[in-house]
């Protein structure tokens, strides 16, 4: 009895690490700037295209910024010309992040086609998340973690 027992608990180990697993090599679909736009307008958001602001940095296609009407916090999404770039300017970013203090808590996920990372410090909650070649970049009070992980949900990032 106690072998059976043992035998199907490692099986069923087994089989949610190989469900786990087979979902880590998923590939996500990043969204337009066309597509972001839309969904902040449709959520009431307030929008900027911020291409201006980087205007020496030739590999941004695209950039809008939005923020709920409440100006609460805001959420960058970046077009960029290649995935080599967006991979270049998230490890730049995330290098950043983790320079600063020491008391924080961090968090990395990499897969086939995105990257991302979080890290709470300071009393901030700071996110940065590459689908293909496009960024999707969030520095906010802690307070509002949970309506940013919800946003970051719908988005797919």
């Amino acid at each position: 009895m106690k072998k059976t027992l043992r035998t199907l608990l490692i099986f069923a180990i087994c089989l949610t690490s190989l469900f786990c697993l087979a979902g880590c090599g998923k590939k996500k679909t990043a969204k337009t700037a066309d597509e972001f736009y839309t969904l902040m307008t449709e959520k009431k958001f307030v929008i900027k295209d911020s291409k201006s602001e980087y205007s020496s940095h030739n590999e941004i296609i695209r950039s809008y910024v939005a923020a709920p009407s409440d100006l609460s916090y805001q959420i960058e999404f970046l077009e960029l010309d290649s995935d080599s770039s967006a991979k270049n300017m998230f490890a730049s970013n995330q290098r950043i992040f983790q320079d600063t203090s020491s008391n924080k808590i961090e968090s990395s996920v990499s897969a086939s086609n995105y990257d991302k990372y979080t890290i709470e410090v300071d009393g901030k909650y700071k996110v940065i998340s590459r689908i293909d070649k496009t960024l999707v970049y969030v520095d906010s009070s802690i307070q509002y973690k949970n309506n940013v992980n919800k946003l970051l949900e719908e988005l797919g990032y």
